[in-house]
């Protein structure tokens, strides 16, 4: 506090003998205003003529709180409940530094004291419904939160806090619904958009929360984190050089920032620079030995060296209860590659199977669950639903246009090698995985009323999804979606888009399964991956749908396998570019140089010359592969 303000308030508090009160509201104001070291000296000063006044001692302790004392709040705090015992206001106070010091029981009994005086106290119900949240108690949690905003429905701190718990409990649409209500609330909190962008990301709609990334960074430019959730977005947007732009910028702000440090590692991942990512990855690591994203990315690159060092640096992140489970996850994965690619398949295994376990066993009661036997009907509704009158019938309605290419066919049996081949032609544009067909489905779902036809309203979806190819296509004349689950959505394809051209890429089910299982999908989680019995059952539907698109489509529609492309590059190359309607190009054969953004976890692999280890690969794991085996039979036997 300046000089002149500590005379001021001497002279107004020695003037104030008898009645402190005028002082306390000035401090409070200061308190208020985020000024706490000048309104504890106040307090302070009141509290050498008053030595009991309990507003003082319970203000000075909020301060003591907010200043990174909790041990002294909580004494203040207490000595004022001596003299207001039925108050509930300095229960909620005490809760705050409580939780503070780490004593999250201890503080939950305080908001309980404070509501047992108060039932209808809207901020105790929040601070409680907050705590809660971060103890993994989140049905408790959120119903402190809704009822602190039926009591104050403009009360922010409750908005913020129901968001919050939302997020941490992975109910991400809801999540992001609590964000937008806090937005209307406060339009101008930067950090809102921020925490908005991020369960957008998390929900596939990279568009939009690249929007809200723009807003908090309008409001807010100098924040660092802001810059951090622009490069993530525009790393699923396929932009890598922008992303890798925004990363560089946080770090302007924030030279030892760690977001930042590994973001601008994946950003350059992504495009292709691995030595530059190993740099950035190299500062991380200094910055902060024990980020386990400094060796997160092992699971898609293979980059590191497998030494006992790093291993045993895994080991220590996957035995440490107090690490977080999605970091011990990341861990796990990590180690199995190391593993992997020792030879030690057995260890490999294990470690796998371990850091899949753990995925399924921290997975919020929630989120989305793979059913496989929901699975199979909704296979079985596709194969009895989308006859070949029924396509012929409805394509009349669709748009012309022979620029959209779908790649397609289960994770991890080559769309991305498949994409990167077709996008190294001069007219070919890789989109990468776009959710064009998903939202497309949702909408006209929404529109069509039930027992009819697809009407004028699917043409114009149609018509306006070619638009938005066209922004991308630049000199291209096929635009490629390479999102894997578009062979579950190859009837709405036809549909919408008779004249585009399908690729469903097939792989040896035994591989497939188990590169899925080994595999930590980062973006659109993929709910099968971790029981690697569901991979098996999932890959089997998806073979069985796909043959049925086959016997609909033989002329817009071909099966690229992977392990003939792998024997016979070029030949399956120029197959394909003939497919798209294209003149061979050599470059196709080049597809590794290619520079673009591949944001897939194959980002690695296609940017490295062809090799055959891929093929074959479950074989070094066949005495643990039982529950495939059986999965994989059962699905073939319910087909005969």
């Amino acid at each position: 506090m300046s000089a002149q303000l500590q005379s001021e308030a001497t002279v107004r508090i020695a003037a104030a003998q008898s009645d402190p009160m005028p002082v306390l509201e000035g401090a409070l104001a200061l308190h208020r205003a985020g000024r706490f070291e000048e309104a504890a000296a106040i307090y302070q000063r009141i509290l050498e003529d008053f030595p009991d006044q309990p507003n003082a001692l319970h203000l000075l302790g909020m301060t003591e709180t907010e200043r990174g004392r909790p041990e002294q709040a909580a004494e203040l705090i207490q000595r004022a409940m001596k003299f207001v015992p039925d108050a509930p206001e300095p229960h909620v106070d005490l809760g705050n530094a409580l939780r503070a010091m780490g004593k999250r029981d201890e503080a939950a009994e305080s908001y309980r004291r404070a509501l047992a005086l108060r039932p209808d106290f809207a901020l105790a119900h929040t601070c409680l419904g907050g705590l809660l949240g971060t103890m993994g108690r989140f049905e408790a949690a959120l119903g402190h939160c809704r009822t602190a905003i039926a009591l104050d429905p403009k009360l922010l701190p409750a908005r913020i806090t129901l968001a919050t718990v939302l997020q941490n409990a992975r109910r991400g649409p809801e999540a992001a619904r609590a964000w937008r209500d806090v937005i209307e609330l406060q339009p101008n909190r930067a950090e809102t958009f921020y925490q908005l962008a991020g369960q957008l990301i998390g929900l596939g709609y990279f568009r939009e929360a690249l929007l809200c990334a723009d807003r908090a960074i309008a409001l807010q430019p100098e924040h660092p984190l802001f810059h951090c959730a622009r490069g993530q977005t525009l790393i699923r947007l396929y932009d890598g050089k922008a992303a890798e732009a925004s990363f560089r910028r946080a770090l302007e702000l924030a030279p030892t920032s760690r977001d930042a440090l590994a973001g601008l590692g994946w950003a350059q991942r992504v495009q292709g620079h691995f030595d530059e990512a190993a740099g950035s990855l190299g500062r991380l690591k200094e910055v902060d030995p024990a980020d386990v994203r400094n060796v997160a990315h092992i699971s898609s690159t293979g980059s590191l060296s497998g030494s006992a060092e790093e291993i045993a640096e895994l080991v220590a992140v996957i035995e440490n209860e107090r690490v977080a489970p999605d970091d011990r996850v990341i861990a796990g994965f990590s180690l199995g590659r190391l593993l992997d690619q020792a030879g030690r398949y057995d260890e490999a295994f294990a470690r796998y199977a371990n850091a899949n376990n753990l995925m399924l066993q921290n997975w919020p009661v929630t989120g989305e669950h793979f059913d496989p036997a929901i699975f199979h009907q909704s296979v079985d509704a596709l194969i009895a639903s989308n006859t070949p009158d029924a396509l012929a019938e409805a394509a009349a309605i669709g748009n012309p246009s022979e620029l959209p290419v779908f790649v397609c066919g289960m994770p991890r049996s080559g769309t991305t090698l498949v994409e990167q081949i077709c996008a190294s032609h001069s007219r070919v544009q890789g989109a990468g995985e776009l959710d064009l067909i998903p939202r497309l489905a949702q909408t006209l779902a929404r529109q069509r009323a039930p027992g009819t036809e697809l009407s004028e309203a699917a043409r114009r979806a149609a018509d306006a999804t070619i638009v938005q190819l066209h922004g991308m296509r630049g000199a291209a004349l096929r635009v490629i979606d390479k999102l894997p689950d578009n062979i579950l959505m190859v009837g709405i394809i036809a549909r919408l888009f008779p004249r585009a051209r399908i690729v469903y890429c097939s792989r040896d089910a035994r591989d497939i399964s188990l590169s899925c299982y080994f595999q930590r999908f980062v973006v659109g989680a993929q709910h099968f991956s971790y029981d690697i019995a569901n991979c098996g059952k999932r890959c089997a539907d998806v073979r069985r749908v796909a043959a049925h698109w086959m016997g609909l489509k033989p002329l817009h529609m071909i099966e690229v396998n992977y392990e003939k492309l792998v024997n016979d590059l070029e030949g399956e190359s120029r197959r394909v570019i003939e497919f798209l309607g294209l003149d061979w190009e050599p470059a196709c054969l080049d597809f590794h140089h290619t520079e673009r953004t591949v944001a897939t976890v194959s980002h690695w692999q296609v940017r490295q010359p062809l090799y055959t280890s891929s093929i074959g690969r479950w074989r070094h794991y066949e005495k643990h592969l039982g529950p495939l085996f059986d999965a994989l039979t059962e699905s073939a036997a319910g087909t005969d």
